[in-house]
Protein backbone atom coordinates (compact mmCIF):
# COMPACT_ATOMS: atom_id res chain seq x y z
CA UNK A 1 0.00 0.00 0.00
CA UNK A 2 1.70 3.34 -0.79
CA UNK A 3 1.85 5.97 1.70
CA UNK A 4 -0.77 8.59 0.45
CA UNK A 5 -3.43 5.03 0.21
CA UNK A 6 -2.50 4.17 3.59
CA UNK A 7 -2.34 7.64 5.51
CA UNK A 8 -6.14 8.03 3.63
CA UNK A 9 -7.22 4.47 4.94
CA UNK A 10 -5.15 4.93 8.67
CA UNK A 11 -7.73 8.27 8.79
CA UNK A 12 -10.98 6.57 7.55
CA UNK A 13 -10.02 4.05 9.99
CA UNK A 14 -9.82 6.45 13.19
CA UNK A 15 -12.33 8.46 12.15
CA UNK A 16 -14.82 5.94 11.99
CA UNK A 17 -13.24 3.62 15.31
CA UNK A 18 -13.87 6.76 17.02
CA UNK A 19 -17.46 7.45 15.76
CA UNK A 20 -17.92 4.05 16.67
CA UNK A 21 -17.06 4.63 20.17
CA UNK A 22 -18.80 7.83 20.43
CA UNK A 23 -22.13 6.19 19.11
CA UNK A 24 -21.82 3.04 21.67
CA UNK A 25 -21.16 5.26 24.51
CA UNK A 26 -24.73 7.33 23.63
CA UNK A 27 -26.38 4.02 23.28
CA UNK A 28 -25.05 3.33 26.70
CA UNK A 29 -26.83 6.77 27.98
CA UNK A 30 -30.01 5.97 25.69
CA UNK A 31 -29.89 1.94 27.17
CA UNK A 32 -29.92 3.48 30.62
CA UNK A 33 -32.42 6.38 30.03
CA UNK A 34 -34.78 3.96 28.84
CA UNK A 35 -34.57 1.26 31.51
CA UNK A 36 -34.35 3.87 34.40
CA UNK A 37 -37.79 6.69 32.37
CA UNK A 38 -41.28 6.75 33.90
CA UNK A 39 -42.38 8.56 31.21
CA UNK A 40 -43.82 6.42 28.56
CA UNK A 41 -43.18 9.41 25.43
CA UNK A 42 -39.43 9.96 27.16
CA UNK A 43 -38.71 5.74 26.49
CA UNK A 44 -40.51 5.35 23.44
CA UNK A 45 -38.17 8.07 22.05
CA UNK A 46 -35.38 6.92 23.47
CA UNK A 47 -35.46 3.44 22.19
CA UNK A 48 -36.64 4.76 18.53
CA UNK A 49 -33.36 6.72 18.82
CA UNK A 50 -31.37 4.04 19.50
CA UNK A 51 -33.31 1.95 16.36
CA UNK A 52 -32.21 4.77 14.56
CA UNK A 53 -28.44 4.80 15.64
CA UNK A 54 -28.25 1.19 15.00
CA UNK A 55 -29.89 0.95 11.97
CA UNK A 56 -27.47 3.50 10.37
CA UNK A 57 -24.68 4.82 12.25
CA UNK A 58 -23.83 2.30 14.22
CA UNK A 59 -23.94 -0.28 10.77
CA UNK A 60 -21.81 1.75 8.57
CA UNK A 61 -19.23 2.93 11.11
CA UNK A 62 -18.26 -0.52 12.59
CA UNK A 63 -17.99 -1.93 8.52
CA UNK A 64 -16.15 1.14 7.46
CA UNK A 65 -13.78 0.52 10.94
CA UNK A 66 -13.76 -3.44 10.14
CA UNK A 67 -12.88 -3.42 6.31
CA UNK A 68 -10.19 -0.17 6.89
CA UNK A 69 -8.59 -2.25 9.74
CA UNK A 70 -8.08 -5.66 7.07
CA UNK A 71 -6.75 -2.74 4.68
CA UNK A 72 -4.26 -1.51 7.51
CA UNK A 73 -3.62 -4.89 7.84
CA UNK A 74 -2.86 -6.54 4.96
CA UNK A 75 -0.98 -3.24 3.06
CA UNK A 76 0.97 -2.77 6.10
CA UNK A 77 4.25 -4.43 8.06
CA UNK A 78 1.57 -5.11 10.60
CA UNK A 79 -0.04 -8.26 8.44
CA UNK A 80 -3.64 -9.71 9.43
CA UNK A 81 -1.98 -12.83 11.54
CA UNK A 82 1.47 -11.43 12.34
CA UNK A 83 0.27 -9.70 15.88
CA UNK A 84 -1.41 -10.95 18.56
CA UNK A 85 -3.28 -7.52 18.83
CA UNK A 86 -4.19 -7.31 15.71
CA UNK A 87 -6.10 -10.79 16.18
CA UNK A 88 -7.75 -9.24 19.53
CA UNK A 89 -9.00 -6.41 17.95
CA UNK A 90 -10.26 -8.12 15.10
CA UNK A 91 -12.09 -10.96 16.93
CA UNK A 92 -13.64 -8.01 19.08
CA UNK A 93 -14.81 -5.83 16.07
CA UNK A 94 -16.29 -9.00 14.31
CA UNK A 95 -17.58 -9.80 17.57
CA UNK A 96 -19.31 -6.56 18.01
CA UNK A 97 -20.29 -6.21 14.60
CA UNK A 98 -22.47 -9.88 14.95
CA UNK A 99 -23.81 -8.97 18.19
CA UNK A 100 -25.00 -5.56 16.98
CA UNK A 101 -27.01 -6.86 14.18
CA UNK A 102 -28.10 -9.80 15.30
CA UNK A 103 -28.89 -9.50 18.91
CA UNK A 104 -28.81 -5.88 19.61
CA UNK A 105 -30.93 -4.24 16.60
CA UNK A 106 -33.88 -6.91 17.44
CA UNK A 107 -33.62 -6.24 21.23
CA UNK A 108 -33.87 -2.50 20.50
CA UNK A 109 -36.75 -3.12 18.49
CA UNK A 110 -38.51 -5.09 21.16
CA UNK A 111 -38.15 -2.89 23.47
CA UNK A 112 -39.17 0.36 21.48
CA UNK A 113 -42.60 -1.85 20.48
CA UNK A 114 -43.35 -2.71 24.17
CA UNK A 115 -42.78 1.08 24.91
CA UNK A 116 -44.73 2.44 22.44
CA UNK A 117 -47.72 -0.31 23.31
CA UNK A 118 -47.66 1.32 27.15
CA UNK A 119 -50.41 4.37 25.63
CA UNK A 120 -49.53 6.65 28.62
CA UNK A 121 -48.54 3.73 31.24
CA UNK A 122 -45.43 3.63 32.75
CA UNK A 123 -43.01 2.19 30.10
CA UNK A 124 -42.11 -1.42 30.49
CA UNK A 125 -39.32 -2.33 27.96
CA UNK A 126 -38.93 -6.08 29.89
CA UNK A 127 -36.36 -8.03 29.41
CA UNK A 128 -35.00 -6.20 26.50
CA UNK A 129 -34.47 -3.40 28.21
CA UNK A 130 -33.35 -4.70 31.05
CA UNK A 131 -30.43 -6.69 28.41
CA UNK A 132 -29.89 -3.43 26.76
CA UNK A 133 -29.22 -1.84 30.34
CA UNK A 134 -25.99 -4.21 30.91
CA UNK A 135 -25.06 -5.43 26.96
CA UNK A 136 -24.95 -2.11 25.29
CA UNK A 137 -22.17 -0.41 28.15
CA UNK A 138 -20.51 -3.98 28.01
CA UNK A 139 -19.85 -3.13 24.13
CA UNK A 140 -18.65 0.07 24.43
CA UNK A 141 -16.00 -1.40 27.07
CA UNK A 142 -14.93 -4.08 24.66
CA UNK A 143 -14.39 -0.90 22.30
CA UNK A 144 -12.10 0.79 24.81
CA UNK A 145 -10.22 -2.19 25.12
CA UNK A 146 -10.12 -2.50 21.32
CA UNK A 147 -8.64 1.01 21.22
CA UNK A 148 -6.51 0.60 24.08
CA UNK A 149 -4.87 -2.44 22.45
CA UNK A 150 -4.19 -0.47 19.24
CA UNK A 151 -2.22 1.53 21.45
CA UNK A 152 0.11 -0.39 23.62
CA UNK A 153 -0.09 -3.03 20.82
CA UNK A 154 0.44 -6.01 23.30
CA UNK A 155 1.42 -9.57 23.14
CA UNK A 156 3.98 -9.70 20.71
CA UNK A 157 4.18 -11.92 17.23
CA UNK A 158 2.38 -14.90 16.43
CA UNK A 159 4.26 -17.98 15.41
CA UNK A 160 3.56 -16.70 12.41
CA UNK A 161 4.69 -13.50 12.83
CA UNK A 162 7.89 -14.86 14.30
CA UNK A 163 8.15 -17.05 11.58
CA UNK A 164 7.53 -14.30 8.95
CA UNK A 165 10.28 -12.19 11.14
CA UNK A 166 13.61 -11.20 9.41
CA UNK A 167 16.31 -13.25 10.76
CA UNK A 168 18.25 -10.54 12.41
CA UNK A 169 15.17 -8.86 14.20
CA UNK A 170 13.90 -12.06 15.76
CA UNK A 171 15.64 -11.77 19.26
CA UNK A 172 13.32 -8.94 19.48
CA UNK A 173 9.18 -9.19 20.34
CA UNK A 174 8.03 -6.46 18.02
Amino acid sequence: MGRGARKLTLAVHVVTSVGWVGLSLSMVVLAIMGVTTKDAAIAKGVYYAMYVFDDTSVTVFSLAAAITGILLSCGTKWGLLLHWWIIVKWVITLFMTFFAWFVIHPTVMEASERTAEAGGAAPDPGAAGDFLAWSVPLLFVLLTVAAVVSVYKPWGRTSRGKAAQPAGRRTRNA
